[in-house]
């Protein structure tokens, strides 16, 4: 804790001296997760494929929905390798020079690799664990040569902790404009640098394990801004997704339109969608339903999104798409009943992950202290 407050104050103090701060009320308040993050993001970057016509799947499907059988691990351990990663992130001050101001944010970031053996046991992957601080500002709302000391004080530092701009733009922030509200910022700004790092360290992975398949987590694409995950044997699953896209569905000869809702409202339990294709054609989504319509109170609980990335080396052949959701369909025990709202649609290595990395985070307490002594500091 003593390395975290004297690097905060080594940045602090020269923050203090190229802007007036004015800190949080309380020196230092964590800005809250909310439950809907992935269903908000999924809207975003779906924005520009509201109206899904094309299936990406081999052959191509002239069915609605199709049975799937559960693919336990004592018949094909298909998958052993499991991603997931978490952040928190606080709001410290706003900082002004002149007449310009921008929030100040201090953010964490965890993300960890899970293996599970041959008799179902999860253990961390030493080498695929991560743990990154960053400090948001806005970049546009200071002079360059504040930008250049801040970014100087990291230097040497006892703790890494990353500068970045808070309003450049990226999918999840989008762009930033003089009439946004900056704060509101930090949240999606934390969420898009997590998702780049999850990228980074799938990349990593695969480099060195290219054999075995993995489940990543949320979605695998960031839509029309480019990025996202190229690998194969990777796959992105979403417990909450977007409600506003429409699909050209299958009802045996005659293609119909529908809603989401009214697309999964009818999805039977085990069953699956065919692979629709996802922006620019560079990933295939597809829904499966985990638990019967009876277990769960609205039409959409129950169902997994799955992305996967479109590559020459990887068809998606319906043996595949039916293998990968086989194996899924086995992963919904145990299933974290009355710990998580998300209950319906966790699959449960997906649900230890996240606990994992969420037990490589600072407590919100510790933080908070070092935060206010590194404030304090400053004005003394």
């Amino acid at each position: 804790m003593r390395e975290l407050t004297a690097t905060l104050q080594k940045i602090m103090s020269v923050v203090s001296n190229q802007l007036e701060l004015l800190p949080a009320s309380e020196g230092a308040v964590e800005e809250m997760t909310f439950v809907g993050e992935e269903e908000r993001d999924d809207t975003k970057l779906s924005g520009d494929n509201l109206l899904i016509e094309n299936s990406l799947e081999i052959p191509k499907p002239t069915w609605k929905y199709r049975p799937v059988e559960p693919i336990e691990r004592s018949t094909n351990h298909f998958f052993r390798y499991f991603l997931d990663g978490s952040y928190r992130h606080y709001f410290l001050a706003t900082g002004l020079e002149h007449d310009r101001a921008t929030p100040i944010f201090l953010a964490q970031i965890a993300i960890v690799i899970l293996e599970r053996d041959k008799d179902g046991k999860l253990s961390i992957v030493p080498d695929f664990k991560r743990h990154q601080w960053f400090l948001l500002l806005a970049k546009c709302r200071i002079s360059d040569a504040t930008w250049e000391r801040i970014q100087e004080s990291t230097k040497e530092a006892k703790v890494n902790i990353i500068i970045r701009d808070l309003a450049e733009m990226d999918a999840f922030s989008g762009d930033f404009s003089d009439a946004q509200d900056l704060r509101e910022r930090g949240r999606s700004k934390t969420r898009h640098l997590m998702s780049t790092m999850e990228f980074d360290i799938v990349k990593e992975f695969k480099e060195k394990l290219p054999d075995h398949w993995m489940i990543k987590d949320g979605l695998v694409s960031f839509g029309k801004y480019g990025g996202g995950m190229q690998s194969t044997k990777v796959i992105g699953v979403a417990k909450n997704f977007t409600s506003v896209q429409k699909f050209y569905s299958h009802g045996g000869k005659a293609k119909e339109k529908q809603s989401v809702v009214s697309l999964l409202g009818e999805l039977p339990p085990y069953h699956r969608t065919t692979a629709y294709e996802g922006y620019g054609g560079k990933t295939a989504f597809w829904y499966l339903r985990l638990r019967q319509s009876q277990q769960v109170l609205y039409p959409l609980f129950g169902v997994i999104k799955v992305e996967i990335p479109i590559l020459p080396e990887q068809p998606l052949t319906t043996e595949l798409l039916d293998e990968i959701s086989g194996a899924l369909l086995a992963e919904r025990f145990v299933t974290p009943y009355g710990s998580d709202d998300r209950w319906h649609s966790h699959l449960y290595p997906i649900y230890q992950a996240e606990h994992a990395s969420k037990q490589r985070f600072y407590s919100t307490d510790v933080i908070q202290g070092c935060i206010n002594n590194a404030l304090r500091s400053q004005r003394k």
